[in-house]
């Protein structure tokens, strides 16, 4: 019985001890879960802007030659897009958030009112152990006068007053049995209060872990409504943002048409262009003459670099996101800055030297025949032109500014070479 009894009360209390200690161990997890995922967020939200950045620099590139309200609609367009995507993100890690604080708050209903019922039961059992405790000690009390009576100083006097040894044995045992039955309830009452200690370590836990889940609950309702304010937010912006990719696409639409003529106009004026030069190079092929056919060893490949500046955009095929199709970027693009001089390529003679529509200033030199080849080379979105038409020029000669004239969306030289009257890829000859 004495066992059983210390096993009962034992175990639930080891139970709520752990249930504490992987209560605490739970709350240091998300405290340091909470200090790390701060420089984590951080990083991402970081890594976010660069990577829209990236891409809004890339989609600049590929409408080169767009118009500038275009190009703005095209970027407001990709900026609405990208931040709808992390606005959804965050309605949805809200929605996840709001959903599991919820959840957790229905279980922990449950676990308080399992845990304040055990706090009672606790509360009564020691209640009566404490009654079973007076009750022993009230007939430990009783046996300890009878021992006395029988066995003390008053039961030594009566027995010494028996008449026989016989009555005087008898007399002896019943003062032994009287001591015998104290030493017992002596050892009920060690045992009652061991029982007791263990009630009260039970009622502890209990009231410990009460309160363990009541600053849950507290912490589950400023969580709660931290989702619900976080998800507002961004069902607030998702709203605006859709509405801001709506005016953006609108904007798109209604200027679709004008931008299909822009591009068509510019690709008439390359047309033009290279129809000239062929023409020419024609005529120098069918005369065999042509300048520039022993380039000088600063050349290079043939050509000087016309400006010293980083290339940003190079030559190749280009998807137009706006008009849906392939189309050529027939140049390389170096990101000189506005009013960097521009140099010829190499010597030779003026073929075009002012406005060219979506080109805007142009400077076109026929550098004669190269390698075997008539070359040519065109720069183009000039602010200032110092040479004219029919001028002959030489390597390194200034004869321009770089600047952002015509369909350019930033200062830079787009700059393009000729071989026989086509466009090819400018770095295989600078």
């Amino acid at each position: 019985m004495k066992r059983l009894t210390t096993r009962r009360n034992s175990r639930p209390a080891r139970f709520l001890a752990a249930v504490m200690v992987a209560g605490a161990a739970l709350t240091a997890g998300v405290t340091n879960l909470a200090q790390t995922a701060a420089p984590a967020a951080a990083d991402e939200v970081e890594d976010k802007r660069d990577k829209l950045a990236e891409e809004l620099r890339e989609l600049r590139k590929d409408l080169e030659g767009t118009s500038e309200e275009l190009v703005d609609a095209a970027v407001r367009l990709r900026t609405a897009e990208s931040r709808l995507n992390e606005a959804n993100a965050r309605l949805k890690a809200a929605e996840a958030a709001l959903a599991k604080a919820n959840a957790r708050d229905e279980q922990l209903a449950g676990e308080l009112a399992v845990a304040e019922a055990a706090v009672e039961k606790a509360q009564r059992d020691l209640e009566a152990g404490a009654e079973e405790q007076r009750r022993t000690k009230e007939r430990l009390a009783g046996i300890a006068r009878e021992a006395y009576v029988s066995s003390g100083l008053a039961g030594l006097s009566i027995a010494l007053d028996a008449q026989s040894p016989e009555q005087f044995a008898d007399r002896v045992s019943v003062a032994g049995t009287a001591l015998r039955a104290q030493g017992g309830v002596i050892d009920r009452l060690a045992v009652e209060q061991a029982e007791t200690r263990a009630r009260e370590a039970k009622l502890d836990a209990g009231r410990r872990q009460v309160a363990a889940l009541k600053r849950e609950s507290e912490q589950l309702v400023e969580q709660r409504a931290a989702a619900t304010t976080a998800a507002r937010q961004a069902s607030d912006e998702i709203g605006d943002l859709v509405e801001e990719r709506e005016q953006a696409v609108a904007a798109i639409a209604a200027r679709k048409a004008a931008e299909q003529k822009r591009v068509d106009d510019l690709e008439d004026e390359q047309d033009e262009l290279a129809q000239i030069l062929r023409e020419r190079a024609a005529r120098s092929a069918s005369s065999g003459g042509g300048g520039g056919a022993n380039p000088p060893a600063d050349g290079g490949n043939g050509l000087s670099y016309p400006v010293s500046a980083p290339i940003t955009s190079s030559y190749g095929y280009r998807y137009h996101p706006i008009l849906n199709y392939r189309r050529l970027h027939a140049g390389t693009d170096f990101g000189a800055s506005c009013g960097t001089p521009l140099r010829a390529a190499a010597s030779g003679t003026v073929v075009r030297a002012g406005w060219a529509g979506g080109y805007g200033n142009q400077i076109v030199v026929d550098h004669g025949r190269i390698k075997g080849s008539s070359l040519a080379t065109s720069s183009n979105h000039l602010s200032r032109i110092s040479v004219r038409s029919g001028q002959t020029v030489g390597r390194g000669q200034v004869i321009g500014y770089t600047g952002t004239t015509g369909l350019s969306t930033g200062c830079h030289l787009h700059f393009e070479v000729y071989v026989n009257g086509s466009t090819v890829d400018p770095m295989g000859w600078l």
